[in-house]
């Protein structure tokens, strides 16, 4: 059963009437339709989504943003594993709301280093607040995407590579698939943005996260997730999000 309003919040800035958000959403929680009196741009860092409104529903574990005007009535599931969303929350009477338009909508971003040292900039005192909420938007620019259906061997793959019990190299997925790896891998940024092994890591650190609710050591979140060992947990959670374990530690271990 999903769990409504399991979530733990922290505001990293507040700048001229724009304020930045980093939340945590708890494994298998939701929240009912709901609205801001803000726009809102949301990036969804790790874990996974399924957003509804006016009865049109957009799913999808990718790296993600979604741009809300405010007002707009909204319902949220998060996944199995949870969800980290860094949101930026913009008053209807700033300049910066003419970035947001009029329309509710889902985009494709890339799993840009920036997103994650923009993030990283945020902790530090001395940052230009008024300078990383900028470059925050100028990231929530359209991404190109490819056109067409995705083929049924490609949505296999990507769902074994998200599944923790699934240890195959991708090389031998694409085998059995019966496309060479190099063009499986091709086919898979052209559709869904990211590399196979971008995605693979994605799914992990999402798995780690909703793993730390449980407060297991950080070695055996590791261990279950599919990591090498804690040291690598850790690189790959500060380079996805942009924060180390132990603060978003904090923020899954919702009550």
């Amino acid at each position: 059963m999903r769990n409504l309003m399991k979530y733990r919040q922290t505001e990293l800035i507040r700048h001229q009437g724009t304020h930045v958000r980093l939340t945590g959403y708890g494994a298998a929680s939701g929240m009912a339709t709901h609205n801001h009196d803000h726009h809102q741009i949301s990036f969804l860092l790790a874990g996974a989504i399924r957003e509804r409104h006016d009865g049109r529903e957009v799913e999808t574990d990718l790296p993600s943003l979604c741009i809300k005007p405010a007002g707009l009535d909204h319902a949220n599931d998060y996944g199995r594993d949870g969800a980290v969303i860094l949101s930026v929350n913009i008053d209807p009477a700033s300049d910066l709301s003419a970035v947001v338009g009029e329309d509710w909508s889902w985009r494709s971003c890339r799993p840009d280093r920036a997103l994650s040292d923009l993030i990283g900039l945020l902790d530090e005192p001395e940052a230009d607040a008024g300078a990383i909420l900028t470059d925050l938007l100028a990231l929530s620019g359209p991404a190109e995407r490819t056109c067409g259906p995705v083929p049924d061997w490609l949505l296999t793959i990507r769902q074994r590579l998200g599944d923790p019990e699934d240890e195959a190299d991708f090389a031998v997925m694409a085998v059995e698939a019966g496309v060479h790896r190099v063009q499986a891998s091709r086919e898979f940024v052209r559709h869904f943005t990211i590399p196979p092994s971008v995605y693979r890591t994605r799914c992990r650190v999402s798995r780690a996260l909703g793993l730390m609710g449980a407060r297991d050591s950080l070695a055996r979140v590791a261990a279950e997730a599919g990591f090498a060992d804690q040291a690598h947990l850790c690189r790959a959670i500060k380079r996805q999000t942009g924060h180390a374990p132990s603060r978003l530690r904090r923020l899954m271990q919702a009550a």
